[in-house]
C-alpha cells in the first residue's frame, strides 16, 4: 500500500525543451523511508483542477545526491504539463516511498561485472541512476549504454552522461530524425538495428544483465534479439515507459484466460478498511470498482506498467488482462495488478495492505 509524504521541491532544472528534472528535500526523519535501489520509482500525487492525479516517475539520482526525477511533457498529460509549467521551487507535493522491480541490485566495490542498457527518451532516467551508482561504488564494472532519441537536442542529461564517460562506461547515441556519420547509429531501435548494435559490441553479449527502458516497440524488439543470442530471460530486465497497446496475450505468459463467468462477491481491504461489492467477471477492473466505493486505493499508470496498484489475493481466483510489472514469483505468491484484475471465482478477497 502506497503511503504519501509531503516533500519540498528543492530544485527544478530544465533538461530539454520539453522536460525538467525535479529534486526534493528529504527530512532526516524520512531518510530511511526514501532509500532506494537504482532503477526504482516514486509516485507523485497532485490535485489538479479538483482531480486527484497520480503518476510514477523513475529516480535518476545516485544515493549520494538529492532524490531526483525527470518529467517529460506528454501531449494532453495533466501531470507532466503541470510539473513542467506550474510547479515551483519551494512547493510541497505528495510523494510515495520508492518502489519497483526494475532495479540493479547487489552493488559492491568488490564486484567486476558487465551491464548493457537500451534506453529511449525519458527511459534514460532509471538507467542513469544505475550508471551513477555503478561509477560511484563499483568502479571495476563495465557499463555500455545505447541511448535513442529523435535528435541530439532531445537527449535528456546529455552533458551529465558525457561527463561520466570513462574507461568502463561508454554510450552510443542513436538518432531517429538526425543523421550521424555512422549509419549504425541512425534510425529506430528495431530488431535489425538491435542485432547490428549488439554485433558491434560482441564482448558484451556475456554481460551480467541487460536493462531495457522505453517504448514497447524498442523493448520487445531488443528482448527478442537478446533471446536469439541465447541470453537467458533471467538476465533481461525491462520497464515500459508508455502504456502498452499490443495484444494482451503477448504481454506476459503469467496472464491467464478467465473461464469464470458471472457476478462475483469481491472484498477489498485497504488501510484496514474492508468493503464488499458485486463485480461481473467481464466488467471493470477490481481497481476501478474499488475506487467507485470511495476506497483510497493506490494507483498510477493503470496500464500494467508501474506496479503501484499491487495487491494480494487472499481468497478466490483473479485473472489479469496484462502484466508488465510483476515477476513470475510474485504472481505465484498471489500478487496482482489491480488495474488489470477481474474476479475468476464466486468470492474474491483482495488485500492492498498485503
Amino acid at each position: 500500500m502506497s503511503q504519501f509524504y509531503s516533500l519540498k521541491v528543492n530544485q527544478i532544472k530544465k533538461e530539454t525543451h520539453d522536460s525538467v528534472s525535479v529534486s526534493f528535500e528529504i527530512e532526516s526523519k524520512l531518510a530511511n523511508d526514501f532509500k532506494f535501489i537504482p532503477g526504482q520509482y516514486i509516485t507523485i500525487k497532485i490535485n489538479i483542477n479538483g482531480e486527484d492525479c497520480r503518476r510514477s516517475y523513475s529516480i535518476c539520482s545516485s544515493s549520494n545526491e538529492k532524490l531526483t526525477v525527470a518529467i517529460k511533457k506528454v501531449s494532453n498529460g495533466k501531470m507532466s504539463n503541470f510539473i513542467n509549467n506550474k510547479l515551483k521551487t519551494g512547493d510541497f507535493i505528495d510523494v510515495s516511498k520508492p518502489e519497483g522491480n526494475f532495479k540493479l541490485e547487489n552493488i559492491d566495490s568488490s564486484n567486476n561485472r558487465k551491464f548493457v542498457a537500451f534506453a529511449a527518451g525519458s527511459g534514460i532516467t532509471p538507467i542513469l541512476s544505475m550508471i551513477k551508482e555503478i561509477i560511484l561504488k563499483e568502479r571495476n564494472t563495465q557499463f555500455l549504454l545505447f541511448y535513442s532519441n529523435k535528435t541530439s537536442n532531445d537527449v535528456m542529461f546529455k552533458s551529465e552522461i558525457n561527463s561520466l564517460l570513462n574507461d568502463n562506461f561508454s554510450v552510443k547515441y542513436i538518432y531517429t530524425r538526425e543523421e550521424t556519420d555512422l549509419e549504425l547509429y541512425n534510425g529506430r531501435i528495431d530488431e535489425n538495428k538491435t542485432t547490428q548494435l549488439l554485433k558491434s559490441e560482441m564482448s558484451f553479449l556475456n554481460a551480467d544483465g541487460f536493462y531495457l527502458c522505453g517504448p514497447e516497440e524498442m523493448i520487445f524488439s531488443a528482448k527478442k534479439v537478446l533471446e536469439s543470442f541465447d541470453v537467458s530471460n533471467e538476465k533481461i530486465n525491462f520497464e515500459l515507459f508508455t502504456t502498452p497497446v499490443i495484444e494482451k496475450k503477448e504481454s506476459n505468459s503469467m496472464v491467464n484466460e478467465n473461464d469464470f463467468s458471472g457476478s462475483s462477491n469481491v472484498t477489498v481491504i485497504c488501510d484496514d478498511e474492508e468493503v464488499e461489492f458485486s463485480l461481473d467477471s467481464s466488467g471493470e477492473s477490481i481497481l476501478d470498482a474499488a475506487m467507485e466505493q470511495d476506497l483510497d486505493v493506490p494507483f498510477s499508470c493503470k496500464g500494467a506498467v508501474c506496479c503501484t496498484c499491487k495487491a494480494k489475493v487472499k481468497t478466490g481466483k483473479v485473472t489479469m488482462d496484462a502484466n508488465y510489472a510483476l515477476s513470475e514469483q510474485e504472481v505465484d505468491e498471489g500478487y496482482i495488478l489491480a488495474c488489470q484484475a477481474h474476479p475468476a471465482s464466486a468470492d474474491v478477497t483482495v488485500d492492498f495492505d498485503y
